[in-house]
C-alpha cells in the first residue's frame, strides 16, 4: 500500500465556491498522477513474474489501440456524439478532455499522448445527485466487476486525511497489472462543510 502525501493547503473559508471546486479538482489530478507514477515506476523497475495468466486481458476502451496517434484517435471521435472540450498540456504528455458520453455516468474521458503516442485513457465517472455512501457503493460493484474479468487487484492506497481541520480527503486505489498493460481504480474524495468534489475513475495504462 503506498500513501500520498501532497501539501495543498486550502482554507475554504477565504476561497468562494467556484475557486474551492476547482482547488478540490486540482487535488484529485495531483494526487492520482503521483500515485500512477509511482505505481508504474515500481512495476518497471520490479521486472517481476506477472503471475499465472488471466482468462482475459486489459481491453482499451472503444477499440483504441496503444500508440495511435492525437490525430487518429480525434478523427475516431469524430464518429461519435461526443464533444472535445479541451486539450491541455499535462506535464510532458498532450491531453484530450471529452465529453458527451451515454450512459451520463462518464462525465468524462482524457486521452493521454507522450510524442503524439496515445498511452493512457482516464475514464471519470459521478453524478452531482450522489452522496460519498453512493460513490463507494458504485467504486465497490466497479472493482466486483473488474475483479470478474482480471482477477483480484492489488491495493495501492487507502488514506483519509483532513486538511486545516476544514477538507476531509479520503482515496482509495486498486491496480491490476498484465504485460502490456495496468489498470487502475480510484475513488477521490474532498469534502468541505458546504462544498464537495467526488470521483471515480479508471485509467487504462500501456507500457
Amino acid at each position: 500500500m503506498m500513501a500520498v502525501g501532497l501539501s495543498l493547503k486550502i482554507n475554504p473559508s477565504k476561497l468562494p465556491q467556484i475557486e474551492m471546486i476547482f482547488h478540490l479538482r486540482l487535488r484529485y489530478h495531483l494526487c492520482i498522477a503521483l500515485l500512477i507514477f509511482a505505481c508504474v515506476s515500481e512495476e518497471l523497475r520490479a521486472q517481476a513474474p506477472q503471475g499465472p495468466p488471466t482468462p482475459n486481458q486489459i481491453k482499451i476502451p472503444w477499440g483504441f489501440q496503444w500508440g495511435e496517434t492525437q490525430s487518429h484517435v480525434e478523427q475516431s471521435l469524430k464518429e461519435t456524439k461526443t464533444t472535445i472540450v479541451a486539450r491541455k498540456k499535462i506535464g510532458d504528455r498532450d491531453v484530450l478532455a471529452v465529453s458527451g458520453f451515454v450512459p451520463h455516468l462518464l462525465q468524462q474521458a482524457l486521452f493521454y499522448f507522450q510524442s503524439d503516442s496515445l498511452n493512457e485513457i482516464e475514464l471519470q465517472y459521478g453524478n452531482k445527485d450522489w452522496t460519498s455512501t453512493q460513490y463507494r457503493d458504485f467504486f465497490d460493484q466497479t472493482r466486483s466487476n473488474i475483479e470478474s474479468k482480471y482477477g483480484p487487484g492489488r491495493v495501492i492506497t487507502q488514506q483519509k486525511t483532513r486538511e486545516n481541520q476544514e477538507v476531509l480527503e479520503t482515496i482509495i486505489g486498486y491496480q491490476w497489472t498484465q504485460i502490456s498493460a495496468t489498470l487502475q481504480l480510484f475513488l477521490f474524495t474532498a469534502e468541505t462543510a458546504n462544498q464537495a468534489f467526488r470521483v471515480v475513475s479508471l485509467h487504462y495504462r500501456g507500457f
